[in-house]
C-alpha cells in the first residue's frame, strides 16, 4: 500500500484572507480519512484543491506519486480523482441514468455499452438503480446524494473526496447514506 494523496505544505488565500496555512497530510492507499473542523475553517477549499478547482498559493499537491498541483479538475479526474459536491446540483431535466452516464463519459473517459454499464453499476452500488428512469429533478434530497455519489463512483476513482455528503439529511437518512458509504470503501 502507497501513498496516494500528499498534500505539502499547501496554503491557499483569497486576497488578504488567509484560508489555510501549510497544511500538511498523506493519505494511504485503502484508507478513509475524515475533515473535521467548524465553518469557516477551509474543509471545503483543502477538497478543491486536491480537486483541482482551486490552485493552491503555496504548496504541492501529489496524487500517485505525480506533482498535480498545475493540472485542472477534468484531468485530475481522469487520473482518478473523484469528487462530491455539497450541495448537488444534477441536470434536473435528465434522468437518474442519464446523469450518472454524464459521470462515466466525461469524467471516465468511457464511451457507448462501455459507459453504460459503468453507470448501472455505480446505480447499483448506491442503491438507486430502481430509480434510473426518474427525472433528477423529482428526487428527495436523500436520493440526490445517492445521485451525486453515483456520479462520482461512475468515474471510477481511485479516491473519492466527500464533501458533507450527509449534510441536510434526517439521523436515519444519514445512518442509511453510511452505511451505502462504508459499503463501497469495503468493496474497494
Amino acid at each position: 500500500m502507497g501513498t496516494v494523496i500528499e498534500v505539502d505544505a499547501v496554503s491557499k488565500r483569497f486576497g488578504a484572507l488567509n484560508v489555510i496555512e501549510e497544511l500538511s497530510f498523506t493519505l494511504q492507499e485503502g484508507e478513509a480519512l475524515g475533515v473535521v473542523g467548524a465553518n469557516g475553517a477551509g474543509k471545503p477549499t483543502t477538497l478543491n484543491m486536491i480537486a483541482g478547482d482551486f490552485r493552491p498559493t503555496s504548496g504541492r499537491i501529489r496524487f500517485d506519486g505525480k506533482d498535480v498541483t498545475g493540472v485542472s479538475a477534468y484531468k485530475r479526474s481522469r487520473l482518478g480523482i473523484g469528487r462530491t459536491s455539497q450541495i448537488p446540483r444534477p441536470f434536473e431535466g435528465l434522468t437518474v441514468f442519464e446523469n450518472v452516464l454524464v459521470g462515466a463519459s466525461f469524467g471516465g473517459a468511457h464511451r457507448g455499452h462501455a459507459a453504460r454499464d459503468v453507470a448501472v453499476d455505480a446505480l447499483r452500488r448506491t442503491g438507486m438503480l430502481a430509480k434510473a428512469n426518474v427525472r433528477a429533478g423529482q428526487l428527495t434530497l436523500l436520493e440526490r446524494k445517492r445521485l451525486e455519489l453515483s456520479r462520482a463512483l461512475a468515474t471510477e476513482p481511485k479516491v473519492l473526496l466527500l464533501d458533507e455528503i450527509a449534510g441536510g439529511l434526517t439521523d436515519g437518512e444519514v445512518h442509511e447514506l453510511v452505511e451505502t458509504i462504508k459499503n463501497i470503501h469495503a468493496q474497494g
